[in-house]
């Protein structure tokens, strides 16, 4: 009876080998269709990367259009407030020099015809250069001439401007809303003016302020002239320069993006590489040493039947050896799994992970396992949470020196989380110094699906490799 279950497992285990061997060819993991359908997946994920840095590109040179204009028109009123205030300032210095130097000693004599005589002048520049209001002010505050006659003889505490200008000597220009106090009687409190300080050395060595105000009609023409040309000239000069390097830009994002898709080739034909020889080990040990064992095993039990009665020591070897026989046959059978794994669809998973855990407790482990997922994995996400299950069952066995650890494989409609865990040394000295590949192609092949794998201490001391792996409908 015994045989003949053992001849039932073997005869089982031949049918699962051929079933997932037709498997792997339907998922095309000797390379075929399922390597191409990866392929144009990455193919059309780099399309879709160049696409989306292209449109990076566009929004960027947006951006910096917005800003450049921003800070042009910045400069534009800058320079052209500048300028104005410049132009403003030469005009009541040379007014200060030709009308109001040689008239102002008669007019402080009290000549009237010197007051008819500023009068008229000041009445012209209104017209010309738009000369709101003048005022000239002596060291004690006294407004001494102003071409609104009901200031004249006012006194106000100098403000900084006017004794800057009169100590100093002092030119200077600015805008000005008319808010200082000596402004009380001036009809444009609202407006915006541009006011101008220039020095008046009498012959008499007295030295006065004048004080001009007009509109800013200038700063206004300055800017306009500047922002028709210097706007457009930069925006157009930043338009140019993106256009120039687009072509050049979107050339080197696609071949980085041929070279990603190259790379995911290649990993992809490394894993499916690996795939192919661990099924072909696994059905060169079925087909050859595990079926020997297990044809010696059933000779043995025929010989053992055919013994005479009463030889109970040839009878007591047979059964030890037997057991042997057996014990090898079942040790190779857990390789062949471990090497080529079961079916591995959400169904088979549970199973699967049970048969690493089992790996563990052979060793004397200490084994939870934990297998929650609700959401349909396709077989890419399946084999690679599998595929890091194992490797870090690998690490475990092999570095950790562990007495317990965890399994666990939790899962929604949106991630797949596998997440190992052990209470051994800890990732110092349980993960090796022979460089990882195993873990370094499980990392990739997360990579390459979307998700990623991180490896660190755990708190109560060991290692947890936590798996997180996006479920895409």
């Amino acid at each position: 009876m015994a045989d003949r279950g053992s001849v039932t497992r073997t005869g089982r285990e031949s049918a699962a080998m051929a079933d997932r061997e037709s498997a792997a060819k339907a998922f095309g993991s000797d390379g075929g269709s399922g390597s191409s359908g990866r392929g144009t997946v990455a193919e059309s994920g780099g399309s879709r990367t160049v696409r989306h840095a292209v449109i990076a590109m566009v929004l960027i040179g947006l951006g910096a259009f917005t800003v450049v204009g921003a800070a042009t028109v910045f400069a534009a009123e800058s320079i052209a407030k500048r300028t104005a205030l410049a132009e403003a300032a030469r005009s009541a210095q040379l007014m200060g020099n030709v009308i109001f130097k040689p008239v102002m000693p008669r007019l402080i004599r009290g000549d009237r015809t010197a007051w008819a005589r500023l009068d008229e002048a000041v009445q012209a520049r209104e017209s010309e250069a738009g000369v709101v209001r003048v005022k000239v002010w002596n060291r004690q505050g006294v407004v001494l001439y102003s071409n609104e006659h009901h200031a004249i003889g006012m006194s106000f505490p100098l403000n900084d401007d006017v004794r800057k200008t009169i100590d100093q000597h002092a030119s200077w220009a600015d805008l000005s809303d008319l808010s200082d106090e000596e402004n009380i009687t001036e009809p444009h409190g609202d407006s915006r003016l541009v006011e101008v300080y220039v020095p008046l050395d009498l012959p008499s060595g007295e030295r006065l302020a004048l004080e001009v105000y007009s509109t800013d009609e200038r700063v206004a023409t300055a800017r306009k002239e500047l922002m028709g040309t210097l706007v457009p000239f930069s925006i157009l000069a930043l338009l140019l320069l993106l256009l120039a390097q687009l072509p050049v830009s979107v050339q080197l994002l696609r071949r980085v993006s041929q070279a990603d898709a190259e790379r995911s080739r290649l990993l992809s034909k490394a894993l499916t590489a690996s795939e192919r020889e661990r099924r072909a080990i696994a059905r060169d040990l079925h087909d050859g040493v595990v079926q020997d064992l297990a044809g010696a095993g059933y000779a043995l039990a025929a010989v053992r039947a055919d013994l005479p009665p009463g030889t109970t020591a040839a009878g007591g070897m047979l059964d030890r050896i037997s057991e042997v026989l057996r014990g090898a046959v079942g040790s190779l059978r857990t390789l062949m799994v471990d090497i080529y794994p079961p079916d591995l669809t959400e169904d088979g998973l549970p199973q699967a992970v049970e048969l690493l855990a089992e790996r563990l407790r052979r060793e004397g482990l200490t084994v939870t396992t934990t297998v929650d997922v609700r959401a349909a994995l396709g077989p890419d996400l399946a084999a690679a949470a599998y595929r890091c299950a194992r490797e870090c069952v690998t690490n475990i066995l092999k570095h950790a020196e562990a007495g317990r650890a965890w399994i666990d494989l939790t899962g929604d409609q949106d991630r797949l989380l596998v997440v190992v865990t052990d209470d051994g040394k800890g990732p110092g000295t349980a993960l090796g110094t022979t460089g990882h590949l195993g873990l370094q192609l499980i990392g990739d092949t997360a990579s390459e699906l979307g998700g990623e794998v991180t490896v660190a201490e755990r708190a109560g001391g060991g290692t947890e490799v936590r798996t997180t792996l996006p479920v895409r409908s």
